[in-house]
């Protein structure tokens, strides 16, 4: 008797240990995807040809080898390093077109950002004999410093902003599950799970009740990989709120 509950608890400890095994090599799967040899190729030629023709060829092959801006690695990489931008895994695709975002910006994960979209990190100064660049911007190489105040943006999760939409310099935070429709000038900051449209942008509506959002900001759920959503993805297919239908 003895010896079958031994035997019991050895399994349940070999189960145990499987699991947390397992648990832990979840957490360090790598997410999306990155071609193993020309990857690192890509982000070096990148780093090297300050070419505009060139880098557009490496940055399509990263998108070709690597499934498409929504999974490569090495276009986060490149964009992380040589244009200052952090961008979130599953959030594709206008990030990474040099310019549509300004150096310091960081998005976050599985956001659906339409190509048109571009953020603004400063105004032309209204105070001063001229508002042309050449008297504040020292690219054009007439000045030696930037006189500029330029502001940082953070752009969270799950956030969709549809075509032409325009974000000027005061805006410094989108929140998650924010959503901006298309043709919005957007001149402050976004709440969380609102809902902005119009020229000056306002707030309509929330997605949600403040009890929902809530819940869905302390859950956080976009930090899962898309691996783990993949376990139960009727999660995602059935209204939070508001009757069965979707909309």
């Amino acid at each position: 008797m003895r010896v079958a509950e031994n035997n019991e608890s050895l399994h349940c400890k070999a189960d145990s240990g499987s699991r947390r095994l397992r648990d832990i090599e979840d957490r360090n799967r790598v997410e999306g995807k990155e071609a193993r040899f020309i990857g690192p190729l890509i982000f070096y030629l990148y780093g090297v040809i300050n070419l505009g023709s060139i880098r557009r060829i490496l940055r399509f092959l990263a998108f070709k080898l690597e499934g498409g801006p929504i999974y490569s690695v090495t276009i986060r990489r490149i964009f992380s390093s040589y244009h200052g931008i952090e961008i979130g895994m599953y959030s594709g695709k206008s990030m990474f077109t040099p310019g549509n975002f300004k150096e310091g910006t960081k998005v976050g994960r599985y956001c659906s950002i339409y190509d048109s979209v571009r953020a603004f990190d400063a105004n032309h100064p209204m105070n001063t004999k001229s508002t042309h660049a050449f008297f504040y911007n020292p690219d054009l190489g007439h000045i030696d410093r930037d006189i500029l105040k330029r502001t940082r943006l953070t752009i969270g999760s799950d956030v969709w902003m549809g075509h032409n939409v325009i974000l000027l310099p005061a805006v410094t935070s989108v929140g998650h599950g924010a959503v901006i429709g298309a043709g919005s000038v957007v001149h402050q900051d976004v709440p969380p799970y609102s809902v902005v449209v119009g020229n000056p942008a306002r707030i309509i509506r929330y997605r949600f009740t403040p009890k929902k959002i809530k819940e869905l900001l302390e859950e956080k759920w976009w930090e899962q990989s898309l691996d783990d959503h993949k376990r139960d993805l009727a999660h995602f297919h059935k209204p939070l709120e508001g009757g069965e239908e979707i909309r």
